[in-house]
């Protein structure tokens, strides 16, 4: 299911499902959800992840957007959703290409706990962050240096249905 945009799930995604998207007056978006964004709840709807998501047990990210979300500035929307589940492996950009470019610099990433870059061109895998298993929620696994991309496994406290699990067992 991986596709060529900001992120692909490469295993374990969930069922898909439309999620409610806020008009551009109410909400914080200036653009539409493109396809490939990951997305987290904001209250009722889905907004993309920002800089520094997602945060373990603060954001939960409901998905990977599978189509361009259909709001416009004054009319509320919809986005097609594939749910990420406790186990889904993405696959990303890391944000310096240059830091996991070989199989030593690679390695050196591998179970580091990271999040994510934003710019108004692309989301991103912040390797350069550096690990903090207490607040980020992207666990990096492994990576392709030849294609420069790097899969990660989204903490189960970061995830729709992981976060439902962690206030049963509270």
């Amino acid at each position: 299911m991986f596709n060529i945009d900001d992120f692909g799930i490469v295993r374990g995604g969930g069922s898909n499902y439309s999620a409610l998207v806020q008009d551009r007056n109410t909400s914080s978006l200036t653009v539409t959800i493109k396809r490939g964004e990951l997305l987290k709840r904001s209250t009722n709807s889905a907004i993309p992840i920002l800089t520094g998501d997602p945060e373990i047990a603060t954001d939960i990210l409901i998905g990977l957007a599978t189509s361009e979300s259909t709001e416009t500035a004054s009319a509320d929307g919809a986005v097609d959703v594939a749910q990420i589940l406790p186990g889904t492996v993405l696959r990303g950009k890391p944000t310096t290409a240059s830091n996991m470019n070989t199989q030593a610099l690679l390695d050196g990433l591998r179970f580091d706990y990271v999040a994510c870059d934003v710019t108004s061109l692309a989301q991103t895998i912040d390797e350069d962050e550096g690990d903090d298993p207490n607040v980020h929620g992207l666990c990096i696994l492994d990576g392709d240096i030849v294609a420069g991309t790097l899969d990660v496994f989204p903490h189960m406290l970061a995830t729709l249905s992981g976060s439902l699990v962690g206030q049963i067992m509270d």
